[in-house]
């Protein structure tokens, strides 16, 4: 099965899901296509990016909140037997919206370099 399917099934199974509210694109005034041209060119997919919403570790950076999947918080997760296609995915939030506005995503280098040990 396709990875991207794969991470689909599992998230539309998942019931955490039902929890949380569907993420938003949040439109640059320049450029109002940004997220899915960076989507596409790195192959993210909207359910990875759900994972990354539901999963990741939150943290600040200059007024943007991001969510970053690591080894440890995939552990825990249902998606644990796709640590090594999900680790270091990294989702750009703008801050103090109830529901996330996705700026863009990517792939942290620092973090997929890393062995699962």
């Amino acid at each position: 099965m396709d990875t991207h399917k794969h991470i689909e099934s599992l998230v539309l199974a998942d019931g955490k899901i039902k929890q949380t509210k569907r993420f938003l694109t949040a439109y640059r005034v320049k450029d109002r296509n940004h997220l899915q041209r960076r989507q596409q060119q790195r192959a993210i997919s909207d359910s990875m990016i759900e994972v990354a919403l539901m999963y990741g570790k939150k943290r600040y950076n200059q007024g943007a909140l991001l969510y970053t999947l690591s080894d440890r918080t995939l552990k825990q997760s249902p998606y644990a037997q796709l640590t090594d296609k999900l680790r270091g995915l990294t989702v750009v939030c703008v801050q103090g919206c109830e529901t996330p506005h996705v700026l863009t995503a990517y792939w942290h280098k620092a973090i997929c370099r890393r062995v699962r040990k």
